[in-house]
């Protein structure tokens, strides 16, 4: 299991998440943000609507329909 947070300049730590491993090993880039995830673990690269993989350098392929 991996937690993710926040934690702010001041110390304060706020929990985000807990994704099993196996969750982030079946995501094809192995992504490490809690928000690329759905709530039922499976990862948004064949989401055409998750543009911040734009952002992040990925190119969404229409023949696969993944952010490659």
């Amino acid at each position: 299991m991996i937690e993710f947070g926040n934690l702010d300049p001041d110390g304060k730590y706020t929990h985000v998440r807990n994704l099993d491993r196996d969750t982030i090993l079946a995501c094809p880039h192995f992504i490490m943000l809690p928000e690329h995830y759905r709530s039922d673990g499976s990862c948004r690269c064949d989401d055409s609507e998750h543009t911040e993989m734009e952002d992040w350098g990925y190119e969404w392929n229409e023949d696969t329909e993944r952010w490659e």
